[in-house]
């Protein structure tokens, strides 16, 4: 019997995807900030809820997680450069779309904007699941090893080599995911606790200020390999990650959040669809038209298209990446 979702880590899943969909809107002010954390929090939540895997059991479990992630990856891409063959009728263009699609990586682009992130999630995982049988000291030896060769590669002329999948972005990845998973216990402690928001907010008002007043410059773009702080790129998105971990725990126990919590659970077919959908509407009327119509369309059809979808086995499996049917999640607090 699976063991009920938390509420709290699906709706914040559900803000983080919206954080996604904003910072693709155009608004460059939106894209710098939001860009400090909304991957890094999706890559920790990821890792708070990975389980273990038994050395015996690894391969079964790498083709099945391979396949619950590749599958939408394909069904949506060649979904998208169908629907541009029709448009264009441009058999080329069509076979470099596939092309690109299957090496991934800085070579997607446009409506294909997005697709690295599940290829990077993917490699993550499966080195995480592997690396998970080793000691503990063995565990951290390994990813800081990682965290030091992936600001190498953004410190040097290796940021331009385009690997296949964005494999080497899950050197820093994988670090943002070993927090969720060695913080099960610590980040759900830390985030009950009420003191937690009085101190995160003013400590991310106090980064801010600094970065506003020039005293340090940051930013952070995982897809382009632009990370070049040691101890920012740590701290920062860690810090904004649990004070939006604490804040949504706290809005979980003061109003309904079941809808939020819908959102982080069909966030694949957001992450699919905002792009694609938000270019065609703007193709359509010939100009750009901001931030809240970007998101409200870029979050809202997505997730019309998700509720349809799941009530398809065959669709849920090609789109969803599950079999269908509903889990809800509950809130954990209210059941004490």
């Amino acid at each position: 019997m699976n063991k009920p979702r938390e509420l709290w880590i699906d709706a914040a899943k559900g803000f983080s995807i919206i954080f996604v969909v904003m910072g693709h809107s155009g608004d460059a002010a939106a894209n710098h900030y939001l860009s400090w954390f909304r991957m890094p929090l999706f890559f920790m939540l990821s890792g708070l809820l990975f389980k273990p895997v038994e050395p015996g059991r690894y391969l079964r479990w790498a083709v099945k997680r391979t396949r619950g992630l590749m599958t939408p990856y394909f069904a949506y891409g060649l979904l998208i450069a169908a629907v541009l063959l029709l448009f264009n009728l441009n058999l080329k263009g069509f076979a470099e779309n596939v092309a690109r699609l299957l090496y991934g990586g800085l070579s997607l682009t446009g409506p294909y904007g997005v697709f690295w992130f599940i290829t990077c999630l993917l490699f993550t995982q499966l080195l995480f699941g592997y690396i998970v049988r080793y000691s503990r000291s063995i565990q951290f030896l390994i990813i800081a090893s990682a965290y030091l060769l992936s600001h190498v590669i953004s410190l040097t002329s290796l940021k331009n080599f385009n690997l296949p999948w964005n494999i080497d972005v899950s050197l820093l990845a994988i670090t943002y995911y070993a927090i969720g998973f060695y913080g099960k216990q610590v980040i759900p402690a830390l985030i009950r606790r009420y003191s937690a928001l009085p101190v995160l907010l003013p400590l991310c008002g106090l980064v801010l200020l600094l970065e506003r007043r020039g005293i340090i410059q940051y930013s952070l773009n995982m897809k382009y390999k632009e990370y070049t702080s040691l101890v920012l790129d740590l701290a920062v998105p860690l810090l904004v990650s649990l004070t939006i971990c604490a804040g949504v725990y706290r809005l979980v126990q003061l109003v309904p959040l079941d809808w939020m919590g819908s959102l982080g659970r069909n966030s694949i077919a957001i992450m699919y669809l905002h792009l694609p959908l938000n270019y065609s509407l703007k193709y359509l009327l010939g100009a750009n038209y901001g931030l809240i119509p970007f998101t409200l369309i870029g979050v809202g059809v997505p997730l019309l298209v998700a509720m349809w979808a799941v009530r398809s086995p065959v669709l849920s499996r090609l789109y969803l990446g599950h079999k269908g049917g509903s889990r809800p999640a509950v809130n954990s607090s209210n059941a004490r």
